[in-house]
């Protein structure tokens, strides 16, 4: 009986000219508008998830070990308990700074002071070279490709970089409260640097800021001793598990060294986007709520307009049971299509989804993803085959559900009553 049932449901999901024809494919559409949606969101929040860890993995060590007061005097001694415990290691001069570029003034400038090797090795800086070399000889500066667009420079062009300590210690306020100059520190010229490369991570924020010293130029600059360093940066073979090497690493080294690795620097901002992603999980999930409430209401009528075919049904023997499941699978038959469809138009907009922003871009003139706010060039998607099982299996379930109460009202259906009111 079990296949008669399925004929008879899918009989009656049969497009025909009447009213019920006409809401039962708005259902099948709703369905499956909610579960491209859902996979469509889902996909993107977790390729943004996934692309922000990958960049920060590329942009910043994988630990960072710091000490109390802002400094580090032996850096060798805090390299050597690193590798002891598997790490690679090095020491680092990180200073804000100001950049000159002929009259015009960059004021928000990171300066990363450190060995070649480290950026070679550690940082892989060279696979995101654009233009020049790994140098960094005295004198030497490595810049960002938005750095050389908005400065108009290329390798080879010489800036001037300002210590922002340096220059507010010319100047000091007198016993009369008057702004006087500092006689020990009148004199202040700044440093001139030679581009020697030109590289970018498409990440927006760390290229718009952030430009590589040789270390003893980043340590001038930043007015610390001869052999100081503000920090050391930390790499390790997994990044997403290295509790139990930092531990053995903390043991190792003084107390008044702290070590904090990248989830606890970008703490924050993972959280939320691991909140946004749930929280637009729940919210969409009503979509496909109320699709399935939809079917409910297309079951419901399509009960009554069949009073008449319930009673012959019955009539000739069919069981209640029998007359249950043709209209809980009718609405099975319904959540299958319309999540094999929405699966199927979730995914080609995920695959064309940076060509759809391109045209709606041309469309509108206005760019749809700015890399200034989203800090990346082209919009992330990750399709996870868990979360389109999930979507998939919710939208079945519910549309089966909501199939429920009608099929009870069918199933109830007096034969005698059924034939008697038609």
């Amino acid at each position: 009986m079990t296949s008669v049932s399925l004929f008879l449901a899918g009989k009656y999901l049969r497009p025909r000219r009447s009213a019920v024809s006409v809401i039962t494919v708005i259902s099948v559409i709703g369905v499956t508008l909610g579960v491209a949606v859902l996979i469509i969101v889902l996909a993107v929040m977790t390729g943004f998830t996934d692309l922000m860890k990958s960049k920060l993995l590329e942009t910043q060590a994988h630990f960072h070990i710091r000490g109390y007061q802002g400094t580090v005097g032996d850096p060798a001694e805090l390299v050597q308990a690193a590798e002891k415990v598997g790490a690679k290691a090095a020491g680092v001069v990180q200073t804000p700074l100001l950049a000159q570029v002929g009259e015009k003034l960059d004021t928000r400038i990171i300066a990363i002071g450190t060995r070649p090797e480290a950026l070679r090795d550690f940082m892989k800086l060279q696979t995101y070279l654009v233009l020049g070399e790994i140098s960094l000889k005295p004198g030497e500066v490595i810049i960002s490709s938005d750095m050389a667009r908005r400065w108009n420079v290329s390798a080879g062009s010489r800036i001037l970089l300002h210590s922002p300590s340096k220059l507010t210690g010319m100047v000091k306020i007198g016993k009369d409260g008057k702004v006087e100059l500092n006689r020990d520190r009148a004199v202040y010229l700044p440093g001139e640097f030679t581009v020697s490369g030109i590289y970018s991570f498409g990440k927006y924020d760390f290229d718009r800021a952030v430009l590589f010293l040789n270390a003893e130029d980043a340590a001038d600059l930043a007015g610390l001793p001869w052999g100081f360093v503000t920090m050391i940066y930390g790499w390790v073979p997994d990044p997403f598990h290295m509790e139990r090497q930092l531990d053995a690493l903390q043991k190792a080294i003084p107390q008044y060294f702290t070590i904090s690795s990248w989830q606890q620097e970008n703490r924050q901002l993972l959280e939320v986007l691991q909140v946004e992603k749930r929280m637009m999980f729940f919210l969409l999930v009503f979509i496909v709520l109320v699709a399935a409430f939809s079917i409910a209401n297309t079951l419901i009528t399509s009960v009554y307009q069949k009073t008449r075919e319930i009673g012959i049904l019955k009539a000739l023997g069919a069981s209640d049971g029998v007359v249950l499941r043709v209209f809980v699978l009718q609405g099975l038959l319904v959540g299958v299509t319309g999540a094999c469809s929405g699966t199927l138009l979730g995914v080609l907009v995920i695959r064309f989804r940076n060509d759809i922003l391109r045209l709606a871009a041309r469309w509108t003139g206005q760019d749809l993803f700015p890399k200034e706010f989203y800090y990346f060039n082209e919009l992330p998607a990750h399709i996870i085959a868990g979360d389109v099982i999930l979507i998939a299996a919710m939208a079945i379930i519910l549309c089966t559900i909501g199939a429920v109460i009608p099929a009870l009202r069918a199933a109830r259906l007096d034969p005698a009553g059924a034939l008697r009111y038609e």
